[in-house]
Protein backbone atom coordinates (compact mmCIF):
# COMPACT_ATOMS: atom_id res chain seq x y z
CA UNK A 1 0.00 0.00 0.00
CA UNK A 2 2.60 2.60 1.18
CA UNK A 3 4.44 1.40 -2.38
CA UNK A 4 1.64 2.34 -4.55
CA UNK A 5 1.26 6.04 -2.69
CA UNK A 6 4.68 6.68 -3.16
CA UNK A 7 4.52 5.69 -6.74
CA UNK A 8 0.79 7.90 -7.05
CA UNK A 9 2.84 10.86 -5.35
CA UNK A 10 5.61 10.15 -7.85
CA UNK A 11 3.62 10.19 -10.71
CA UNK A 12 1.50 13.61 -9.02
CA UNK A 13 5.23 15.42 -8.43
CA UNK A 14 6.52 14.72 -12.19
CA UNK A 15 2.98 16.09 -13.53
CA UNK A 16 3.14 18.99 -11.48
CA UNK A 17 7.18 19.64 -13.25
CA UNK A 18 5.71 19.39 -16.65
CA UNK A 19 2.88 21.89 -15.70
CA UNK A 20 5.63 24.65 -14.38
CA UNK A 21 7.82 23.67 -17.37
CA UNK A 22 4.96 24.80 -19.53
CA UNK A 23 4.34 27.83 -17.79
CA UNK A 24 7.84 28.72 -17.74
CA UNK A 25 8.75 28.37 -21.42
CA UNK A 26 5.12 30.01 -22.16
CA UNK A 27 6.33 33.20 -19.94
CA UNK A 28 9.65 33.11 -21.20
CA UNK A 29 8.58 33.78 -24.97
CA UNK A 30 6.22 37.09 -23.73
CA UNK A 31 8.72 39.94 -24.44
CA UNK A 32 9.07 43.66 -23.74
CA UNK A 33 9.58 45.91 -26.59
CA UNK A 34 10.87 49.46 -25.65
CA UNK A 35 9.85 51.21 -29.02
CA UNK A 36 10.29 54.32 -29.48
CA UNK A 37 12.17 57.72 -31.98
CA UNK A 38 14.11 60.27 -30.68
CA UNK A 39 14.29 62.70 -33.92
CA UNK A 40 10.60 63.94 -34.92
CA UNK A 41 8.70 61.91 -37.00
CA UNK A 42 8.17 64.48 -40.13
CA UNK A 43 4.52 65.06 -41.80
CA UNK A 44 4.17 65.68 -45.92
CA UNK A 45 5.69 68.65 -46.34
CA UNK A 46 8.84 66.82 -44.81
CA UNK A 47 9.33 69.81 -42.49
CA UNK A 48 6.77 69.64 -40.10
CA UNK A 49 6.60 67.29 -36.87
CA UNK A 50 3.60 65.04 -36.72
CA UNK A 51 1.24 66.65 -34.04
CA UNK A 52 0.93 64.99 -30.58
CA UNK A 53 -2.16 62.44 -31.21
CA UNK A 54 -0.95 61.68 -34.47
CA UNK A 55 -1.21 57.57 -35.03
CA UNK A 56 1.31 55.09 -35.44
CA UNK A 57 1.70 51.44 -35.20
CA UNK A 58 3.82 49.08 -34.30
CA UNK A 59 4.34 46.04 -36.06
CA UNK A 60 5.50 42.70 -36.17
CA UNK A 61 6.45 40.38 -38.19
CA UNK A 62 8.21 36.64 -38.27
CA UNK A 63 10.39 37.95 -41.38
CA UNK A 64 11.87 41.16 -42.49
CA UNK A 65 9.70 41.92 -44.98
CA UNK A 66 7.25 44.75 -44.01
CA UNK A 67 3.68 43.30 -45.94
CA UNK A 68 1.42 45.94 -47.51
CA UNK A 69 -1.70 46.93 -45.80
CA UNK A 70 -5.34 45.27 -46.96
CA UNK A 71 -7.41 47.21 -49.82
CA UNK A 72 -11.04 48.05 -50.10
CA UNK A 73 -12.15 48.32 -54.04
CA UNK A 74 -8.27 47.83 -55.16
CA UNK A 75 -7.01 51.21 -54.01
CA UNK A 76 -8.45 52.72 -51.47
CA UNK A 77 -6.41 51.39 -48.15
CA UNK A 78 -7.30 50.04 -44.74
CA UNK A 79 -5.12 52.10 -42.18
CA UNK A 80 -5.37 49.22 -39.23
CA UNK A 81 -5.40 46.38 -41.05
CA UNK A 82 -1.95 43.89 -42.53
CA UNK A 83 -1.58 41.43 -44.84
CA UNK A 84 0.95 37.92 -44.65
CA UNK A 85 2.47 37.18 -41.65
CA UNK A 86 2.88 41.00 -39.77
CA UNK A 87 0.42 41.92 -36.86
CA UNK A 88 -0.48 44.74 -35.31
CA UNK A 89 1.43 44.75 -31.53
CA UNK A 90 0.37 47.96 -30.53
CA UNK A 91 -1.45 50.95 -31.65
CA UNK A 92 0.02 54.63 -29.95
CA UNK A 93 -0.31 58.17 -30.62
CA UNK A 94 2.99 60.58 -30.73
CA UNK A 95 3.27 62.35 -27.15
CA UNK A 96 6.50 64.07 -28.34
CA UNK A 97 7.68 62.42 -25.17
CA UNK A 98 11.51 62.89 -26.54
CA UNK A 99 10.73 66.32 -28.58
CA UNK A 100 7.81 66.84 -30.65
CA UNK A 101 6.91 64.61 -33.13
CA UNK A 102 8.30 61.91 -31.08
CA UNK A 103 7.27 58.90 -28.75
CA UNK A 104 8.02 56.11 -26.45
CA UNK A 105 6.43 53.30 -25.58
CA UNK A 106 6.55 49.62 -24.31
CA UNK A 107 4.59 46.65 -25.40
CA UNK A 108 4.77 43.36 -25.14
CA UNK A 109 5.28 40.54 -27.92
CA UNK A 110 6.07 36.85 -28.40
CA UNK A 111 9.34 36.30 -29.53
CA UNK A 112 8.31 32.22 -30.43
CA UNK A 113 6.32 34.21 -33.42
CA UNK A 114 7.77 37.30 -33.72
CA UNK A 115 11.77 38.14 -34.95
CA UNK A 116 11.25 41.48 -36.46
CA UNK A 117 8.94 44.96 -36.34
CA UNK A 118 8.77 48.45 -37.89
CA UNK A 119 6.75 51.33 -37.43
CA UNK A 120 3.56 52.61 -39.61
CA UNK A 121 2.83 56.37 -39.13
CA UNK A 122 0.34 58.92 -40.40
CA UNK A 123 0.11 62.31 -40.52
CA UNK A 124 -3.87 61.93 -38.58
CA UNK A 125 -5.17 62.27 -35.51
CA UNK A 126 -8.60 61.24 -35.90
CA UNK A 127 -9.96 57.88 -35.69
CA UNK A 128 -10.25 56.11 -37.72
CA UNK A 129 -7.92 56.87 -40.34
CA UNK A 130 -9.78 57.85 -43.25
CA UNK A 131 -9.78 60.46 -46.37
CA UNK A 132 -6.58 61.29 -48.29
CA UNK A 133 -3.96 61.13 -45.70
CA UNK A 134 0.00 61.42 -45.77
CA UNK A 135 1.95 57.68 -43.73
CA UNK A 136 5.02 56.46 -43.98
CA UNK A 137 6.90 52.92 -42.32
CA UNK A 138 10.38 53.08 -40.97
CA UNK A 139 12.89 50.46 -41.92
CA UNK A 140 12.31 46.78 -40.61
CA UNK A 141 14.38 45.82 -37.72
CA UNK A 142 15.91 42.37 -36.34
CA UNK A 143 14.41 41.63 -32.62
CA UNK A 144 17.47 40.81 -30.12
CA UNK A 145 16.10 40.38 -26.57
CA UNK A 146 18.62 40.76 -23.51
CA UNK A 147 17.36 39.85 -20.56
CA UNK A 148 13.79 39.65 -21.35
CA UNK A 149 13.60 42.74 -23.11
CA UNK A 150 13.58 44.07 -27.17
CA UNK A 151 14.81 47.60 -27.56
CA UNK A 152 14.18 49.48 -30.67
CA UNK A 153 14.73 52.80 -32.29
CA UNK A 154 13.05 53.13 -34.98
CA UNK A 155 14.69 56.27 -36.29
CA UNK A 156 18.75 55.34 -35.30
CA UNK A 157 19.59 57.51 -38.82
CA UNK A 158 17.71 60.72 -38.33
CA UNK A 159 14.42 61.75 -38.97
CA UNK A 160 11.45 59.39 -40.69
CA UNK A 161 9.12 61.27 -43.31
CA UNK A 162 5.43 60.67 -44.31
CA UNK A 163 6.20 60.19 -48.05
CA UNK A 164 3.05 58.32 -49.00
CA UNK A 165 -0.07 59.68 -49.83
CA UNK A 166 -3.49 57.69 -49.90
CA UNK A 167 -6.70 57.19 -49.25
CA UNK A 168 -7.89 55.37 -46.52
CA UNK A 169 -11.28 53.97 -45.68
CA UNK A 170 -12.76 52.22 -42.20
CA UNK A 171 -14.72 49.19 -42.91
CA UNK A 172 -17.77 49.66 -40.26
CA UNK A 173 -18.34 46.78 -37.64
CA UNK A 174 -21.70 44.96 -38.40
CA UNK A 175 -24.08 47.84 -36.12
CA UNK A 176 -26.29 46.50 -32.84
CA UNK A 177 -29.48 46.52 -34.81
CA UNK A 178 -27.81 44.80 -37.92
CA UNK A 179 -26.98 41.74 -35.75
CA UNK A 180 -30.56 41.82 -33.62
CA UNK A 181 -31.85 41.80 -37.78
CA UNK A 182 -29.67 38.84 -38.31
CA UNK A 183 -30.92 37.20 -35.42
CA UNK A 184 -34.26 37.23 -36.03
CA UNK A 185 -34.04 36.14 -39.71
CA UNK A 186 -32.36 33.19 -37.85
CA UNK A 187 -35.13 32.55 -35.87
CA UNK A 188 -37.44 33.32 -38.49
CA UNK A 189 -36.05 30.71 -40.84
CA UNK A 190 -35.69 28.33 -38.33
CA UNK A 191 -39.36 27.98 -37.28
CA UNK A 192 -40.35 28.45 -41.03
CA UNK A 193 -38.22 24.93 -41.55
CA UNK A 194 -40.15 23.26 -38.29
CA UNK A 195 -43.61 24.01 -39.45
CA UNK A 196 -42.71 22.60 -42.62
CA UNK A 197 -41.88 19.68 -41.43
CA UNK A 198 -45.12 19.67 -39.10
CA UNK A 199 -46.90 19.94 -42.29
CA UNK A 200 -45.02 17.54 -44.28
CA UNK A 201 -46.18 14.46 -41.44
CA UNK A 202 -48.08 11.48 -42.67
CA UNK A 203 -51.60 11.49 -41.50
CA UNK A 204 -50.91 8.03 -39.63
CA UNK A 205 -47.97 10.32 -38.00
CA UNK A 206 -50.62 12.78 -36.80
CA UNK A 207 -52.66 10.24 -35.74
CA UNK A 208 -50.08 8.80 -33.44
Amino acid sequence: MQAIRKCIWRRLGAALCLVLAAVGVARAAIVDLDAYVLNPILGGDGVTPLADGSWVMIIGSGNNVADPMDTWNVTNLIADSTTGDDVILAIVQIDSLFGPGTFGVTVQYDSSVINYVYIRFFEFTNWPIVNMVYWGTSAVYSLGVTLGVATVQFDPGGSLVATNYNNFVAIPEPSTANLLLLVGGMIWAMRASMNRKKDDESPQEKET
